[in-house]
Formats: structure tokens, C-alpha cells, sequence
């Protein structure tokens, strides 16, 4: 079915064609209750995200639950090659699902029906006493004399407008979404909230229609408590299933360490979980202490590939939105469990989503949801020349089914690299937990474990490499528009050493302490603390200086120094 194509010429577009769009698993009909032309009517008409309109059906959301929970609960061995935890993943999903959830469908529906049943009316009945309650009546005006003597009294505030009332009825449901003990309560209103001020900050009013607004809560609702009240129910059989069936789970530990991975999507941060879990056991964690959460494994299971026919090159994009709505998910389960418990379980991430590089998102969530129960963050950011990304994302299309665009691989390059210094420097500020990170060199033939070319903490970090480090600014310069590998990097100024050392120029103002260090010596050569630069290896320096980039590099970041150390170099005796 590939025939004909290439990394460079996959023949699919960077949008799902509209042809396509109904196969998406947010808008199939054996998943959601919603019409794709209803939701995409409304989403013009609030500016809703179509995520938040579809309505999910409670088999799957016990399907979502499900997942949720083997990701975070389950040991799931990663085997030999790459594509081993999806499969593993997968046998443990359909055993469970087979077994345990389809036989009880009828008891998992009855829980959603009886939730549905409640959060309609509550949700008309909060909205009609709030929004749709006519306004008092402004009291018939008083005699003349009597408004001259009572003309400096405090005015009723009888002339709210219809903006003011919508906006102090949103914020009444934030409030009481926020203090109310009572879990049913707290959803509906923060569903009124969330829907409610959504919809106003969109189009700047809410509407005249109550009927349309407590079906747009009430489905947002149904979607999350539903989703959690289905969690709630199938856990005990889950348990007492993966006890059967001998399935370990993944022990909660006091110092939890939780490795990230960050890189461009097909950037290589798969094929390190092998290095990584070789790091793990070097430190006592061995394979059945940590979770490995890398949502592409969930895809398979949410749709089924081999009936897509024409549609095949885009069963990734098919399933995107909703594996999105379960990784939001997960995060929320991981979150609770840690709070419940007081512990977790070590967690190695692996995963690309369009908001992975939002410095608001991770405050958000990883700060929120994780950061706060870890005790050490290992953060490794993967660093793949945009062009070899799409070759690296045909291979791995060939292997799992999931293709992209050209311009999908270098659009998410740009977001990437763009997004590598603000997570660094976001991290850096926080003292607690230990930080430690390394700049990982993947322009290597595939199957090589990738070079570090900077390592270090909040407070110090060692370079080995800093032509790398230069390159991460300039792969934010490409032409995401590029049809073979010499149009992706742009010429001139805006590749420049010159113009691309801001990264760099961050570092060592924003770091204690900046080493140098010749990679094959492990000896710095160049120390920078606080901001002063101070040769510690002459020799080793000039070294580094004969290679012309890095020449270039440290003329532009210490140019009195760099002229210093090239000037006794040429009058220094060559040694024979």
C-alpha cells in the first residue's frame, strides 16, 4: 500500500482530509453518542474544542479507564524491539477487556444512566436559578422632594446589564465548584464554570438558549464524573483480574524518580528506553519498578488499522484527539493516587503532544501533578536534525502503521526546539526536586545510542559539545515547507554562529556554573562562574579551538579570551 511513496513524498496531507474525518474515533458512532455535523456546528457557534463536544458512550470510557489504569498499575515488559510494550500492552488490554469489562456492560451503563440521569436536571436547575431567572424589578420611581432629600443614598444595583449577570453567575459556579464537599455538586459547577466561561470569553455572551447550554454542561460532565465514576466501578474487577491472571503491579515508592523524555516527534526518544532502563537498574530500580507511560502504545487499541482501507496513512491522526483526552486523564489519575497515598511509583514518560512544550501546561500539570511527590526529575532532551525526523517517522510508519506529513515532522522540530530552553530554564528555577538533565546528540545511525553533549543540575552543567547547543536554536529557523532534505535549513545570517548563541548565552548567564570540557579528556578546559570566564586548560582550549564552528562559537560568547588563547597558539613552537 506504499508503493510509490517515501519518506519525502508520503502522500498524505498535513489535515485529515474531509473525507476521512468521520473515521476519527471522537466522532465514530460506535464511540459517542454526538454527530460529527452537530459538533462542528456548535464548536463555530461557542468556540468549544471539539474534544470537549463529543460525548463519549460508557463503554468507552471504561475502555479509557481501563487504559489508564494498566499504564499507571501494571507492570508491561518492554521485550526486545521497540514495538514489544505496544503488543504486551495490548494482550493485557484484551484479556481484561474480554473477560471482565464486556460481560458487565450492561451494569457499567446502568452506573452511567443513573449519573446521566442526575446531572441534566441539576445542571437546568442551577442555570435556570442563576441565568434564567427574570432580574427584580426596578421599584416604581419616588416622588420628586423625596429624591432631593435621598439624593446622596447608595443607588440598588437594579441596572446590572446582561454581561455583568452572566459574569457573576460564572464566577457564584467557580466558587462553590471550589468549596463544596460534596464530589456530584463540585463537578456540575465546575462543568458550569469550565463550559460557561469558555463559551463568554469566546463570543463574548452566553445566549438565550437554556436548553442547548445544560446539554453542553451536562454532556462535559457526564464525560468526566462518568468517566471516573465507570473508573471506580471496574477497578475492583480489574484487581481481582490481574491477581488471576498473575500480572504484578507496579510498587509505590517514598523517593520516586521520574524521567522525562523531550524531542521531536520521531526524534528517536523510543529507541532510548533501553539505555534508560539500564540507567534504572544501575540505580536499584529494576523493570517491574516504574511505569512506562508512552500514549502511541494506546492507538491500536482505539482503532482498528487494517479496516481504515484508503484512509490508512492517517490512522495516527485518527486517533490523536482522543488519545489526548486519555493522557489528560492518566495525568489526573496519577495525580490522585499520589495525593491519596502520600507515594508513587517511578515513572519514565515518553510521550509528544502538542502542548508537551508549554511552559503554563507543565506548571499545570507536571508541577501539579507529578513534580510535587518526585523526588529527583531526570529530563533528556533528544536532539535529531529536523530533516533526519522525517526519515526516522517514514521507517517507523512502516513499522507501526502510523504515518505523517513532512510538514507534521518539521512543524513539531520548530515546536520542540523552541520549547527545549523554556522547559530547561522553567525547571532551573525550582529548587525542589533534584533536576538533572542531559542534551542528548541522536545524529547517530539508528540503533546507536546517542552522544551526550551536556549534562548537569540547577546549579552547574557541563558541556562537551556546544556546536549542539547552537544547533537547537537554529532548528527553530527551518522551513517547515520543505520537499527534500536540502530545503529544510534556511542560508545566511539566519543559520549564523552569530545569530544562533542565544541558548547558549542563556546558560551561562542563567547557571551557576558552566564547564567546558573536552569529551575525550573529561578535563574542562573553560570554567564560567557567575558570568566570569576562566581558562583552566590552555592547551586543551586551543584544541578545541582548531575545529572552525567552535571557533566561531567561542569568538562570539568570550571573544577576548578566544583571541588570547588563538594568539599564543600561533606563536607557540609546534612540537614534533
Amino acid at each position: 500500500m506504499v508503493e510509490n511513496r517515501s519518506a519525502w513524498q508520503p502522500g498524505l496531507q498535513p489535515d485529515i482530509p474531509a473525507e476521512f474525518r468521520a473515521l476519527e474515533t471522537i466522532y465514530r458512532p460506535e464511540n459517542v453518542s454526538t454527530r460529527l455535523v452537530d459538533v462542528d456546528e456548535i464548536a463555530a457557534q461557542t468556540g468549544l474544542s471539539h474534544e470537549d463536544l463529543v460525548v463519549f458512550k460508557p463503554e468507552r470510557l471504561a475502555l479509557h479507564e481501563l487504559i489508564i489504569r494498566i499504564t499507571a498499575d501494571v507492570v508491561v515488559q518492554e521485550g526486545s524491539d521497540e514495538s514489544a510494550l505496544g503488543r504486551n500492552f495490548r494482550r493485557i488490554a484484551n484479556y481484561l477487556i474480554t473477560r471482565h469489562l464486556h460481560p458487565r456492560l450492561e451494569e457499567i451503563t446502568r452506573t452511567y444512566t443513573v449519573l446521566h440521569d442526575t446531572v441534566y436536571p441539576a445542571v437546568r436547575q442551577a442555570l435556570s436559578q442563576t441565568l434564567f431567572n427574570p432580574p427584580p424589578a426596578r421599584p416604581a420611581p419616588k416622588p420628586a422632594w423625596l429624591c432631593f432629600w435621598r439624593r446622596n443614598a447608595n443607588p440598588p444595583a437594579y441596572g446590572e446589564s446582561i454581561q455583568e449577570r452572566e459574569h457573576r453567575a460564572i464566577t457564584q459556579f467557580r466558587a462553590i465548584g471550589l468549596s463544596t464537599p460534596d464530589s456530584l455538586n463540585a463537578a456540575i459547577h465546575k462543568g458550569l464554570y469550565r463550559v460557561l466561561s469558555t463559551i463568554s470569553g469566546n463570543r463574548g455572551y452566553l445566549g438565550p438558549d437554556l436548553e442547548l447550554l445544560t446539554r453542553l454542561v451536562g454532556n462535559h460532565v457526564c464525560n468526566r464524573l462518568g468517566s471516573e465514576q465507570i473508573g471506580t466501578l471496574i477497578a475492583p474487577w480489574i484487581e481481582t483480574a490481574l491477581r488471576e491472571a498473575g500480572y504484578p503491579r507496579i510498587p509505590n515508592t517514598e523517593r520516586p524518580v521520574l524521567i522525562s523524555l523531550k524531542g521531536a516527534s520521531a526524534a528517536g526518544k523510543s529507541s532510548l528506553r533501553p539505555m534508560l532502563k539500564r540507567m534504572m537498574e544501575e540505580r536499584g530500580i529494576h523493570t517491574d519498578g516504574y511505569a512506562t507511560i508512552s500514549p502511541d502504545i494506546w492507538r491500536r487499541l482505539l482503532l482498528d488499522y487494517e479496516a481504515l482501507g484508503d484512509a490508512y496513512l492517517y490512522a495516527g491522526r485518527l486517533t490523536s484527539h482522543e488519545v489526548i483526552i486519555i493522557d489528560g486523564k492518566l495525568d489526573r489519575y496519577i495525580r490522585s493516587k499520589a495525593e491519596r497515598y502520600g507515594a508513587m511509583p517511578h515513572l519514565l514518560v515518553d510521550r509528544f503532544r502538542f502542548d508537551s512544550f508549554s511552559t503554563e501546561r507543565i506548571s499545570r500539570v507536571l508541577h501539579g501533578t507529578y513534580v510535587k511527590h518526585v523526588d529527583t526529575l531526570y529530563m533528556y532532551f533528544v536532539v535529531t536534525p529536523p530533516h533526519a525526523t522525517v526519515e526516522r517517522g517514514w521507517e517507523r510508519g512502516l513499522q507501526t502503521g502510523r504515518y505523517k506529513a513532512v510538514e507534521d515532522f518539521l512543524d513539531h522540530s520548530v515546536e520542540a526546539y523552541t520549547g527545549m530552553p523554556k522547559i530547561l530554564f522553567k525547571w532551573l528555577a525550582y529548587d525542589r526536586p533534584l533536576f538533572r538533565y542531559e542534551f542528548l546528540d541522536n545524529s547517530v545511525p539508528k540503533g546507536t545510542f546517542p552522544r551526550c553533549i551536556a549534562r548537569g543540575t540547577q546549579h552547574e552543567i557541563n558541556i562537551m559539545d556546544c556546536s549542539v547547543l547552537v544547533d537547537i536554536e537554529r532548528y527553530q529557523k527551518i522551513n517547515i515547507k520543505a520537499r527534500n532534505p536540502d530545503e529544510v535549513y534556511l542560508s545566511g545570517s539566519v543559520s549564523s554562529v552569530a545569530g544562533n548563541t542565544g541558548f547558549l548565552n542563556q546558560c551561562i548567564a542563567r547557571i551557576p556554573t558552566v564547564n567546558f570540557i573536552d569529551p575525550e579528556t573529561n578535563a574542562v578546559y573553560l570554567r564560567v562562574d557567575n558570568g566570569t570566564f576562566t581558562v583552566v586548560d590552555k592547551e586543551a582550549f586551543a584544541k578545541t579551538l582548531e575545529n572552525r564552528e567552535r571557533h566561531e562559537i567561542f569568538s562570539v560568547i568570550a571573544p577576548e579570551i578566544t583571541a588570547q588563547i588563538t594568539a599564543l597558539s600561533a606563536t607557540a613552537p609546534s612540537s614534533r
